[in-house]
């Protein structure tokens, strides 16, 4: 579907495909629509075979420090996590720690490995990504 539009601002509604686009912006333009767009599949290649990128859903099951297979092969520097109801929370490499961007609040997790990030701290499953929904992600590696 190649007329996707993935947006930090908005909600991701299902995994993301090689040929969906990413919006950019340079700040220094006079209207959103001088926007630039390029293909997840475009990314990848600009960034010179460095850059990896992949995609999945998992159904949340309020348990702590849940592995999710991520498929990198090495730590991810960067996961997106965002379920429909427009809960959007991030992990970064090393630091085992998941945000809640919407609230404000992060709780602490496993650190990521190159084999999984990890989800779900018991004080809150619903902000720590692991409540019993569809969640969809996105991993930088």
């Amino acid at each position: 579907m190649a007329d996707t539009k993935l947006s930090a601002l908005t909600e991701l509604a299902a995994t993301p495909a090689n040929d969906d686009e990413v919006y950019i912006r340079d700040v220094s333009e006079a209207a959103a629509a001088e926007s630039k767009r390029i293909t997840i599949a475009n990314l990848m290649a600009a960034a010179g075979g460095g850059l990896a990128i992949t995609t999945g859903s998992y159904t949340g099951d309020n348990t702590a420090n849940r592995a999710i297979a991520h498929g990198l092969g090495v730590v991810p520097d960067f996961v997106w996590i965002n379920y429909q109801g427009s809960l959007t929370c991030f992990e970064m490499n090393g630091i085992g720690r998941i945000e809640n961007i919407t609230n404000n609040v992060g709780y602490v997790v496993t650190a990521p490995t190159t084999t999984n990030f990890y989800v779900g701290n018991a004080t809150s499953y619903n902000n720590s990504a692991n409540a019993a929904v569809v969640w969809q992600w996105l991993a930088i590696g």
